[in-house]
């Protein structure tokens, strides 16, 4: 018995915002996954958030899994090489977009971006775009946030409910377009049967916890109506941010 992967992905502007600078794409051809949040003036982050997106596509498409090399090249490459690859060439584009464009000058965005491949799954993150393991008795956080809050929490100075509510919650300390050395932080998970992954943004996990995350995600097999219930719970509670959910699920199959 082998394993396949199911995918569905569903974005909202949300009740306040008048743009949704979020962006995601699901590319089951390449089990490639993302999930980007932008930021800056008039659509300087939703332009972020797509160069985002379609410098990673454009990456993972011109590497070829068995001779682990991207087109061109002739450098031996594993799974979070080309992760690390992906993020940074979008760092140097979106960089080089907002040098361009007075327009598009501060624009930014985080980014979690995962490839499935021979039954593992592998991840990268810049920002507090998370990536989450979700089973059926739990949830875990894989990714980890890089803000403000996370390193005051790291450093045992916050609790995670003053987190929650602290006046920088909301600042992050890295992301896309920030500078032109950025960190990338990789992680690999070995997948069983049955388990389930959620990619958001922070519009999501601001207003929905991670246990009731975790609940809605198990409470049916329909993918996008688990994204579509988990976007409208956001919204619900005021919907103050864009919400954008991507959910795998990993079946067993003969």
């Amino acid at each position: 018995m082998g394993l396949t992967l199911r995918a569905s992905g569903y974005t909202d502007v949300g009740r306040i915002r008048e743009v949704n600078q979020d962006s995601f794409a699901a590319i089951d051809l390449l089990g490639l996954y993302i999930v980007a949040d932008g930021m800056g003036g008039h659509a300087a982050g939703e332009k972020a958030s797509l160069s985002a997106v379609t410098t990673g596509i454009e990456i993972f498409s011109a590497y070829d899994f068995e001779t682990k090399k991207l087109s061109g090249s002739d450098v031996d490459l594993g799974i979070e090489d080309v992760l690390k690859i992906a993020l940074k060439e979008a760092n140097n584009r979106i960089i080089q977009a907002s040098i361009s464009s007075i327009h598009l000058q501060g624009m930014g965005t985080t980014e979690v971006i995962a490839l499935y491949s021979d039954m593992k799954l592998y991840l990268g993150n810049v920002g507090d775009s998370r990536g989450y393991l979700v089973k059926a008795d739990g949830i875990k956080q894989v990714t980890r946030d890089h803000s403000v809050v996370q390193d005051l929490k790291d450093q045992g100075l916050i609790t995670e409910e003053e987190a929650k509510v602290h006046p920088y919650r909301n600042v992050i300390t890295r992301c896309l377009g920030m500078q032109a050395e950025i960190e990338v932080d990789t992680f690999v998970l070995d997948l069983e049967i049955g388990d389930r992954i959620i990619m958001c943004t922070d519009g999501l996990t601001n207003l929905v916890s991670d246990e009731e995350i975790q609940q809605f995600v198990f409470e049916n097999d329909d993918l996008e109506a688990i994204c579509k219930k988990l976007v409208a719970t956001a919204n619900e509670r005021g919907g103050h941010d864009n919400i954008t959910v991507v959910l795998l699920d990993i079946d067993g199959k003969d």
